[in-house]
């Protein structure tokens, strides 16, 4: 696959031959939307984008959703014309599926060492963790290999805000959890569940 440097992209949107100042260039608002542009074509033409990359790049750049989800699948994330993610939007190496119409609301952050997979319908509200990777509480072993383990989100699941889901953690379709509770153990099908820990309140 050819190669392009990110000076070479930058030629060919601002058109060779053409002298502009630096301030010209940046200094107004349309100067950063043609960076922005740069920036896009860069990315869309490398063969990979990196996690760091690719984050920056949806957080700060003013871009339609479908330019930054084609720019996010250039990671190891798998999304959809039906995901919907709101920025900011953080996570570390891309193991990430969504898979069809998906909500993530503004401030989440997905610590994905291992598979994160979130189901068709589900709605997940701002300033959510999904962690796969957590720590021993022995102190001797704290400090050693991490405990990683995979989050499966369900179908129509509702996620309400600043709620933490640890390693290992399945949620069932249709179920709710409520607002800033911390999802210690498997969630069942068509369920309400609240608190920290969260705990089952009732069938849906």
């Amino acid at each position: 696959m050819v190669s392009f440097s990110f000076r070479e992209v930058a030629g060919k949107v601002i058109g060779r031959g053409k002298r502009k100042s630096r301030k010209r260039l940046f200094g107004n608002y349309h100067g950063w939307l043609k960076l922005t542009m740069i920036r896009y074509y860069y990315y869309l033409l490398k063969k990979r984008v990196s996690p760091d990359e690719a984050r920056l790049f949806f957080n700060t750049s003013n871009c339609s959703l479908r330019k930054k989800n084609k720019i996010l699948s250039k990671t190891d994330i798998k999304t959809s014309s039906q995901t919907t993610i709101v920025a900011p939007f953080y996570f570390e190496f891309g193991n990430i599926n969504f898979i069809g119409d998906v909500l993530i609301n503004n401030g989440c952050n997905f610590l994905d060492n291992e598979m994160i997979t979130i189901k068709t319908g589900t709605m997940i509200g701002p300033n959510v963790t999904l962690t796969t990777v957590s720590h021993h509480t022995e102190p001797t072993l704290r400090h050693a290999a991490n405990i990683i383990a995979p989050i499966n989100i369900g179908e129509n699941v509702w996620i309400g805000a600043g709620v933490i889901v640890l390693p290992g953690i399945s949620i069932g379709d249709n179920s709710v959890i409520a607002a800033n509770s911390v999802v210690t153990a498997d969630v069942a099908a068509n369920c309400l569940y609240a608190g920290t820990p969260a705990k089952f309140k009732k069938f849906l």
